[in-house]
């Protein structure tokens, strides 16, 4: 059981290293944990590291669910990619802080390539190889192929593929395992090294007493492995998401494919449960995206103009469902913490739910008001419950110093008044380090048995990771603004990584 801990919301690609390709890579979080530790926070949480397309960024968007994205593989020290090799590719990657996806792609693939061939003329992993893909056949064998043919066909829809592929006859199937035998098992080695390395950074972690937190996307994308191997399991005429609020009075479209709530319990939630033993192989505690999601699913049909409708219809259905559902991820998660992301448009039965389930949810200290209650004053971090993750934002939300920018004064009185911080922060100015620093300690503070705030926070940054109901090139590419390497050279940095240690200590979060 996780301690009370302090933690970095850092997605895997915005870490950069001396070292890496164009994104953060799975070795690089060995210096992220012993900065955080350095820092006093125990707890690294990432975004998905799920594979995506080629053209798509989002990792809450995934071609699959199960296998890690090769981009995130480091070419250190792998079979055939010699420095040389790995020098010509750093020189085609170059060092700019934002790398576009194809060109980290097409200098990667290769030397993947380059080292599947070298480890198979070597042949001396085969057998540690055979027995990865014998562990992970529940998945594996799908992924890999549903990949191979991905390559065929030109990366096009599975839905556009020839019937008897798409709709998976087994004939067809075999034959096309034995004319991709090779991309399959390249593919299969790929995510081989990829488990590998990342088991390397488990370790790492427990010896330091870290922790690595993961996320578990609420579905894959229409486009994915998993959705095309479980068809049944999914209503490919209707897409997930968000009801109609304030900011979106139609609501919002996600292109996640409905799942058939129906057909997966009738396979007792394999799917899910798949998902969630195999994040418990790879974290110490796993973020459950979308939460009300799985207790009632806000979803769209076909007609742009038709409205959209909650699956389940019923409350008493919905919170059936719900409860099904959490238990069967918590069977599967084992040991692995979960933190159910509960924010949104989310009825308190749900919270309630989550609460005697024991599954902590989101506290995000901008968010956190006595709604419909006299001036609807900020609630202190004082009152939250132990049974909660305290934070300043999520990877869809505006840093601090941008929500803060953006408030009129009098919305920062009443935060700075409801979080005792008279005197300590000043409403009529822009948002200073020392008033950085007292947001935090009242945070910090908080009864909340994990606190994980965005990296962007600790250091008053202000990009944002992603702009929810945009498409831009920004998105999902943030990467910090300096190395770990020149961090750790950085007067200021280390002066700021100072005070962060002591509000950890000073909270009881660290010692």
């Amino acid at each position: 059981m996780l301690p009370r801990s302090a933690g970095i919301l850092i997605p895997l690609f915005s870490i950069r290293t001396r070292d890496n390709l164009g994104r953060g890579e799975i070795l690089d979080l060995a210096p992220m944990i012993d900065f955080a530790l350095s820092m006093g926070h125990r707890v690294i949480q990432l975004l998905p590291l799920d594979e995506t397309g080629p053209d798509d960024l989002s990792p809450y968007s995934a071609m699959s669910v199960m296998a890690i994205d090769p981009t995130f593989i480091s070419m250190s020290g792998l079979p055939g990619v010699g420095r040389v090799v790995l020098a010509r590719a750093r020189e085609a990657v170059g060092r700019a802080r934002f790398v576009e996806r194809p060109i980290i792609r097409s200098a990667k693939f290769p030397l993947l390539e380059r080292a599947y061939r070298a480890s198979r003329a070597r042949g001396d992993q085969r057998a540690q190889f055979d027995a990865f893909v014998e562990t992970n056949s529940y998945w594996i064998h799908d992924y890999a192929l549903f990949r191979a043919l991905k390559e065929r066909f030109n990366w096009t829809s599975w839905e556009t593929w020839p019937a008897e592929i798409a709709k998976r006859d087994p004939e067809a199937l075999a034959l096309a395992r034995r004319e991709l035998a090779d991309a399959i098992e390249m593919y299969s080695y790929w995510q081989y090294i990829a488990h590998r390395q990342w088991s390397e950074m488990r370790a790492y972690a427990a010896s330091r007493g870290a922790f690595i937190g993961g996320d578990l996307a609420f579905s894959p994308c229409h486009d994915s492995a998993e959705v095309w191997a479980n068809q049944d399991e999914f209503d490919l005429s209707r897409t997930v998401g968000a009801p109609p609020d304030g900011f979106n009075p139609k609501g919002q479209r996600w292109g996640l494919p409905l799942p058939n709530w129906n057909a997966m319990r009738a396979q007792g939630f394999k799917v899910l449960r798949n998902r969630a033993r195999h994040a418990s192989t790879l974290y110490d505690l796993l973020r459950i995206d979308h939460a009300v999601g799985l207790f009632r699913t806000f979803n769209f049909g076909s007609d742009l103009a038709e409205p959209g409708v909650f699956t389940p219809v019923n409350e008493h259905d919905e919170l059936l469902q719900g409860e099904e559902v959490i238990r069967a991820i918590k069977e599967e998660a084992g040991a692995t913490e979960l933190i159910a992301e509960d924010l949104g448009t989310v009825p308190p039965w749900v919270r309630a739910s989550l609460t005697n389930l024991g599954v902590p949810g989101y506290k995000v200290m901008q968010w956190e008001r006595d709604w419909g209650h006299g001036d609807e004053p900020f609630i202190s971090p004082a009152a939250y419950p132990e049974l909660s993750l305290a934070t300043t934002g999520t990877h869809d939300t505006e840093p601090l110093t941008v929500w803060w920018r953006a408030q009129p004064i009098e919305v920062r009185e009443k935060f700075a008044r409801s979080l005792g911080l008279e005197g300590k922060v000043s409403p009529r100015s822009m948002l200073e380090e020392s008033a950085r620093f007292a947001i935090l300690a009242a945070l910090y503070a908080a009864p909340s048995k994990l606190v994980i705030v965005p990296i962007q926070d600790l250091f008053g940054w202000s990009a944002q990771i992603n702009r929810p109901g945009t498409i831009s090139a920004w998105n999902w590419t943030y990467r910090i603004p300096l190395t770990l390497e020149r961090m750790r050279r950085s007067r200021a940095i280390l002066e700021d990584v100072a005070k962060l240690r002591e509000i950890a200590i000073r909270s009881g979060r660290f010692a």
